[in-house]
C-alpha cells in the first residue's frame, strides 16, 4: 500500500474505507455501500481544523460506519470495539445516534428529509447571532425527494443562508432503485434558477472536495459529489444490494490487497 499510495490523505482515506468494511464484515451491518460512497466527502469536512465551524450534520444517517471510522481517524472519539458495535449495551448504532456531552455526535439521524432542517436552523441561528461559525451538512440524493428538504432549501434561500454548505453524496442510487427512474428531475437546473451557488464535483477526489466547500460563497451553495455507491469493492459498486449486504470475508481481504 505505501508505494502505491504516497499521499498521507489516500492512505489515510484507504485505512478508513478498510476500517468500514471491518465494521460492516463484524457486525453484519448493512449500508456498506452508502457508507462507503461518502468517505472522502466526511473525511474533508473533518480533515480541516475544527476551530471555525460547530456543527456537521450527516443527515444521511445510515452512513454512520464512514462517520464513526472518519471520527476516529481524527481521534474525536476513541476506537470502536468492533466486536461491540451493534451489540446490545453499545454506544454506537448503524445509524448515527446521539452521544451525551458529544461535540459530533448531537443528534441522531435515520429517517432521511429533517437533517437539512436542523442545519438550516443552526445556520439562521448563527446568522441573526453574527457568529461566523459555518454549518455542513451532507444529504443524500435521494432526501431531495423529500418535501420537507424543500421547505428548507425555500427556507435558506430566503434568509441567504451563506454560512450553510449543503453536500449531497450523489452515489445515483436510493433505497429501492436507480434515482433517475424514480424521479428523473435536474436538480442542479432547478437550485440555480432558484439563485443558488450549484457545484458538481469529483466526490472521491479529497483535494476538489476540501477547496469547494470550505470556499467562503456570495450566495447559499450546494455541492453535489458525484460518488460510486459501494465504491472501493468492485462487486458490490453501483448495485441496490449493497445497501443491504453485509461485507463478507472476501471483500475485507481484496480490499486490504
Amino acid at each position: 500500500m505505501k508505494k502505491k499510495y504516497q499521499d498521507k490523505n489516500i492512505m489515510e482515506i484507504f485505512k478508513i474505507r478498510s476500517r468500514v468494511i471491518e465494521l460492516s464484515y463484524k457486525s453484519k451491518s448493512a449500508h456498506l455501500g452508502s457508507s462507503l460512497s461518502c468517505v472522502e466527502i466526511i473525511y474533508s469536512i473533518l480533515k480541516k481544523k475544527i476551530s471555525n465551524f460547530s456543527d456537521i450534520i450527516i443527515s444521511k444517517g445510515h452512513a454512520s460506519m464512514a462517520y464513526l471510522a472518519c471520527l476516529e481517524n481524527f481521534k474525536y472519539i476513541k476506537k470502536i470495539n468492533s466486536s461491540s458495535y451493534l451489540k446490545k449495551n453499545s454506544k454506537f448504532w448503524g445509524h448515527i445516534s446521539k452521544k451525551k456531552n458529544s461535540r459530533f455526535l448531537k443528534f441522531s439521524f435515520g429517517s432521511l428529509g429533517y437533517g437539512l432542517g436542523i442545519a438550516s436552523g443552526l445556520a439562521y441561528d448563527n446568522y441573526i447571532k453574527r457568529r461566523e461559525d459555518k454549518i455542513y451538512c451532507l444529504i443524500s440524493d435521494g432526501e431531495l425527494n423529500e418535501g420537507s428538504t424543500w421547505e428548507s432549501i425555500f427556507f435558506v434561500k430566503h434568509h441567504k443562508l451563506r454560512n450553510l454548505k449543503i453536500i449531497v453524496d450523489d452515489n445515483k442510487i436510493q433505497s429501492f432503485g436507480f434515482c433517475k427512474y424514480i424521479l428523473d428531475i435536474n436538480y442542479k437546473k432547478t437550485l440555480k434558477k432558484l439563485g443558488f451557488k450549484v457545484y458538481s464535483i469529483n466526490g472521491h477526489n479529497y483535494k476538489v472536495i476540501t477547496k469547494i466547500i470550505h470556499k467562503n460563497e456570495k450566495e447559499p451553495t450546494i455541492v453535489f459529489c458525484n460518488t460510486v455507491k459501494g465504491k472501493g469493492l468492485k462487486k458490490i459498486e453501483n448495485t441496490i444490494s449493497s445497501h443491504y449486504i453485509p461485507a463478507t470475508k472476501e471483500s475485507l481481504v481484496s480490499y486490504e490487497n
